[in-house]
């Protein structure tokens, strides 16, 4: 399932997205190991498509569809 997103960001807890929808979700970055252990700089190099986030030199990618609501 695509979800339409208009921006993402990542900070040293998680990652951000906005959707069309004008609706904020994350994903805890301490849940995958590789992320917990990048540097800001490793974290701040990925690429996005339609489908979800991805960092190449980590090795690790996350499905926008898997990102909570925030509470």
């Amino acid at each position: 399932m695509a979800i339409n997103v208009n921006k993402v960001w990542v900070d040293r807890d998680y990652v951000h997205i906005l959707t069309d929808q004008a609706q904020e979700l994350r994903e805890c970055i301490a849940n995958y190991p590789r992320l917990r252990q990048a540097s800001d700089d490793d974290l701040q190099n990925y690429d996005t498509d339609r489908f979800g986030i991805s960092w190449r030199s980590l090795d690790e990618d996350l499905c926008f569809e898997y990102f909570t609501p925030l509470a």
